[in-house]
């Protein structure tokens, strides 16, 4: 349960906080790709800037306690309704936390983690960035192919 939710919550802080980075720390103006050529240049800088690191792990980090504490039963019951099949009963107090203790890492293990695999993904699109003119080439080969549909 725990890599489902770790890997949920790092997929949350791709897409959640886009708004958030959509800014310059420093202007209110939306970010825009000053280089059509290089579009994965801002985005690897912003995943790979320490404060922006450090601000989307304490966002994420608050979002996770927030989950952990959410009750369970309204969620069991819009299942139900969903699904039109019988789901456990849950006690109205019951929270993921409380029914997993070792959950409670999860918070901290996001904080510390983060900003790593930020940096990664960084790495990634700055070598996407650079693999773009073989791809567009390799692309533009493919498109001159006669490969006949199945």
């Amino acid at each position: 349960m725990r890599r489902f939710l770790l890997t949920a919550f790092a997929g949350a802080a791709v897409l959640a906080p886009a708004p958030l980075l959509a800014q310059d720390a420093e202007s209110d103006a939306p970010l825009a790709l000053e280089d059509q050529d290089a579009p994965f240049s801002g985005m690897a800088e912003r995943m790979q800037d320490p404060e922006q690191q450090r601000q989307m792990a304490l966002m994420l980090r608050t979002m996770s306690e927030v989950l952990l504490d959410m009750p369970l039963a309204p969620l069991m019951e819009s299942m139900r309704e969903m699904t039109g099949e019988d789901t456990p009963e849950v006690d109205p107090d019951t929270t993921l936390r409380s029914m997993s203790p070792q959950a409670e890492r999860i918070p901290e293990e996001i904080e510390k983690n983060l900003p790593r695999a930020l940096d990664a993904m960084g790495s990634m699109a700055e070598a996407m960035e650079k693999m773009m003119p073989a791809l567009q080439q390799m692309a533009e080969r493919m498109k001159d192919l006669d490969v006949p549909a199945n």
